[in-house]
């Protein structure tokens, strides 16, 4: 029988919102919007790891976290939590991407410093995802003007229609990109005849972007750092529109214009996991970033044997992701945890405003094949109390909440 060091886990969420701000939407989308974010890089990230502090500091002093040994506290901020008022933040070097690393030492030494009274010992920490890039936001070529417009031009279409059309009739640009990322299916002919153009274009301007942005998640337990990167991305992970005030001027990472690298690709500045799984604890752990889920990327690599055991833990950080059944890689009995940050889910997440948490567990049966149980609800809730409004007004819908699961077994 397998022995584990960690007998249970527990699973605490910072639950907020981490789209782009609605600016000016045709629709009441995000995908005509702004970043959010303060004006210096240097003064984005120290804001954003004052509210990290603040958050773990309130965690921490609930009487609802286990103290117990055996238990593994995992503590998950959802993707897109660290980018900056451009989408991504910048680094010169290509060699040395000195914004992950400004912000993963100083997310080390916040253990450190609130490790002086808490114990973090037995903590997996997931620190949302980080974007980098050494590929500045502005135009250089002849080819990066040309698809800094056709965001623009789709959306410009787009409100034509929208406003000639009868009412409803038109479905939502967040509703056509869903169906192209074959999030949810269409109702109609049409919807699915505007998404395949919508998803075409997309597909283009993928072909010809060549800014590259990097999309990892600062993984830390126990002294040990890992970085898991994102190797799809999804046709929402960055805004459409140009909102720079000057016609023709860049100041922005765009979808159009924008790729992640694989993760097998040569030069990466920083230490990844490649496989995105390790073992913590005795235990197997694997995580996800959002569209990865959905690609079955760690299904794959248990099932071309890159990872030799099946996963005890499966963890999911995203901003427009649930947990699917088809994309589990746990073993009987293995447990599912989603931290997002885009929506909510009707009767099967703990939600909050504009996001969820997801928790749960993973069974197969010969007949019926993979199932995933009914979620199982947060022990508490609370909204992170935070005031300085700065800070506040860093993400769409406030600072949001933490959701503490209670500690459950590992089979």
């Amino acid at each position: 029988m397998k022995e584990f060091t960690y007998t249970n886990v527990q699973f605490i969420g910072h639950v907020l919102s981490t789209t782009p701000l609605l600016k000016e939407s045709v629709e009441g989308t995000s995908d005509w919007g702004i970043y959010l974010g303060l004006q210096n890089d240097n003064d984005d990230i120290n804001a954003r790891l004052k509210i990290v502090s603040d958050v773990l500091r309130q965690a921490v002093s609930t009487s609802n976290i286990s103290n117990d040994s055996s238990t593994l506290k995992v503590f998950a901020l959802p993707e897109f939590f660290w980018r900056g008022i451009k989408g991504a933040y910048f680094y010169s070097q290509k060699e040395n991407d000195e914004m992950y690393k400004k912000i993963s030492d100083s997310l080390i030494n916040i253990i450190n410093d609130i490790g002086k009274q808490y114990d973090f010992s037995n903590w997996l920490f997931l620190f949302g995802s980080i974007l980098t890039t050494s590929d500045e936001a502005a135009c250089q070529t002849s080819m990066d003007d040309i698809l800094s417009k056709v965001g623009d031009d789709y959306l410009r279409v787009y409100s034509i229609l929208k406003n000639n059309a009868k009412a409803n009739s038109i479905p939502a640009i967040s509703k056509l990109l869903k169906i192209a990322d074959k999030k949810i299916n269409a109702e109609n002919d049409y919807d699915q005849e505007l998404s395949n153009l919508l998803c075409d274009i997309l597909n283009m301007s993928d072909g010809l972007a060549d800014k590259n942005i990097y999309n990892r998640c600062f993984v830390y337990y126990s002294q040990n750092p890992k970085a898991i990167q994102k190797e799809f991305k999804s046709k929402e992970d960055f805004i459409l529109n140009n909102p720079a005030v000057s016609e023709g001027t860049v100041k922005h990472y765009l979808q159009t214009m924008v790729n992640y690298p694989s993760v097998s690709a040569a030069g990466n500045p920083v230490d990844t996991l490649t496989y995105s799984a390790f073992n913590c604890g005795g235990l197997n752990i694997g995580i996800e970033i959002c569209l990865d889920h959905k690609r079955k990327r760690l299904l794959g690599y248990l099932s071309e044997g890159s990872i030799q055991q099946q996963l005890d833990i499966q963890i999911v950080i995203s901003c427009g992701m649930q947990l699917m059944k088809d994309s589990a890689a746990t073993r009987q009995g293995g447990i599912l945890f989603n931290c997002d940050g885009e929506y909510v889910l009707e009767g099967d997440a703990q939600n909050g405003d504009c996001c969820h948490s997801q928790l749960k567990t993973y069974s197969y049966d010969s007949s019926c094949g993979p199932m995933l149980s009914d979620n199982i609800p947060a022990a508490y809730v609370t909204k992170v109390n935070y005031t300085a409004e700065a800070e506040q007004n860093m993400y769409p819908h406030g600072l949001g909440e933490l959701h503490i699961y209670a500690p459950i077994r590992v089979k």
